[in-house]
């Protein structure tokens, strides 16, 4: 069936990118059910970006993005066990899981929040299910989640992009120091290798980053090309 989508991608430079996400939805989205998409990476690999234009592009109406940031235990409990936030312990990822599942099923969820500002747990907040239900996160393509999509992308940035991503981020709109950010960065490495880089092998569509963001598929599943 056709896939209406009448909005222009918000990126123009990954805007090839936009027409395999349409010849996709186009070709395997049926109206009884949500279309999932999952997007993994690094932290400052683009997922956050990637999913918010992807919901611009197909209609906020008919999109949703859940960031699986609002999964992470606080800073403090982090701090405690003397774990990162790649750390699979650090994540409530058998919460996420059922959440994702109801969404899928078309029930709406009560879910938190979380505030990279404070590193705290805030409020629940409600979401209602939507057409395509994009999920965003380092821990997207964990075994615990990665069969629930549909369509699954690993974005596989650079670490100059991912720092430069860190330092745009981090510190403009987290309030981290530039040596706090560059720390975290360098922290986060060893866990990056144990955990988050083996689910590439389970993507769809694994797209290089480069420094400028542009995301060029190295790796497209067969059935999708």
């Amino acid at each position: 069936m056709t896939f209406p989508i009448i909005n222009p991608f918000p990126d123009p430079k990954n805007i090839h990118i936009s027409e395999l996400v349409k010849h996709i939805l186009e070709n395997f989205y049926h109206p009884n059910k949500p279309f999932m998409i999952g997007i993994a990476g690094a932290g400052g690999a683009g997922k956050t970006t990637f999913a918010t234009n992807l919901t611009k592009f197909i209609g906020q109406e008919r999109s949703l993005a859940i960031d699986l940031d609002d999964y992470l235990i606080s800073r403090e409990k982090r701090g405690k066990l003397e774990i990162t936030g790649y750390n699979p312990h650090a994540n409530k990822l058998l919460l996420a899981r059922t959440n994702v599942e109801d969404l899928k099923t078309r029930r709406p969820i009560t879910k938190s929040r979380y505030d990279h500002l404070t590193g705290k747990v805030l409020s629940e907040e409600q979401v209602s299910p939507r057409d395509i239900i994009i999920i965003e996160g380092v821990t997207t393509l964990y075994p615990e989640l990665q069969e629930l999509y549909d369509l699954s992308f690993f974005l596989d940035a650079s670490d100059e992009t991912q720092i430069k991503s860190r330092i745009n981020r981090d510190v403009r709109e987290r309030g981290y120091t530039l040596e706090e950010a560059i720390a975290l960065f360098e922290a986060v490495q060893p866990d990056y290798q144990r955990y988050v880089k083996p689910t590439k092998a389970s993507a769809d569509i694994i797209c290089s980053v480069d420094i400028n963001y542009v995301m060029v598929p190295m790796h497209i599943a067969e059935h999708y090309r």
